[in-house]
């Protein structure tokens, strides 16, 4: 099992935190650390971190610094934003720029578990305020015909599996399917759809009100 490391300067958060992962993921080893230079070295020292829970301003870091820099020397470790700033923006950007999920802090706890669940299991988690909060109502749309945006029967249901943030493992549960061809169709549905990653297909997806 991979270890998670939680990164926060508050022991207070950093405790609630442990206790939520210790009940999502019973016998998971979690590490803690209180700033960025902590983090990165332990995830220098131990390659078996598999996942983050990031506050963006944990000394050290600076708005989105920390997460492009673990993003961008530690590719294979889910990371995920936990944190008190809530701006639609600054979520989208954390997501686009690969993170594995954003939790507010305001996030009641068992919604916080479920996303964390979800991210254990190698989904992202999108907060519904991203989808649902848009500055402008977003008009109505129909039922997806997955032909009107040009994807085929089977692409179309995993366009919609994606928009629940399922792993390639869980879609393939769900459709009876190998990973490597659910793994194969996500990024022919990715280039159909002209978006750059599941996130961005995700958003689209539940836009379509189909999850």
């Amino acid at each position: 099992m991979p270890k998670a490391l939680i990164a926060d300067d508050h022991a207070l958060i950093r405790s609630g935190l442990r206790e939520m992962l210790e009940a999502c993921a019973p016998g998971m080893p979690v590490l803690e650390v209180e700033n960025l230079p902590q983090v990165v070295d332990c995830l220098s020292r131990d390659p078996e971190i598999g996942l983050v829970l990031l506050d963006l301003v944990i000394p050290g870091a600076r708005g989105l610094e920390g997460l492009d820099l673990l993003r961008q020397h530690f590719p294979a470790v889910a990371v995920v934003v936990v944190s008190a700033d809530e701006t639609p923006a600054l979520i989208r950007r954390a997501l686009a720029a690969g993170a594995a999920g954003y939790l507010p802090k305001s996030t009641r706890t068992e919604v916080m578990a479920g996303a964390l669940r979800l991210v254990l299991a190698g989904g992202v988690y999108v907060p519904p305020s991203i989808i649902d909060g848009e500055e402008e109502p977003a008009p109505e749309r129909p039922a997806l015909d997955p032909k009107t945006l040009g994807l085929t029967d089977r692409q179309g249901e995993i366009f919609v599996l994606l928009g629940e943030g399922l792993s390639n493992r869980a879609i393939g549960g769900r459709l009876g399917l190998a990973e490597q061809t659910v793994k194969n169709q996500v990024s022919q549905t990715l280039r159909r759809l002209g978006v750059a990653s599941r996130i961005e297909a995700a958003v689209l997806a539940r836009r379509y009100r189909q999850v």
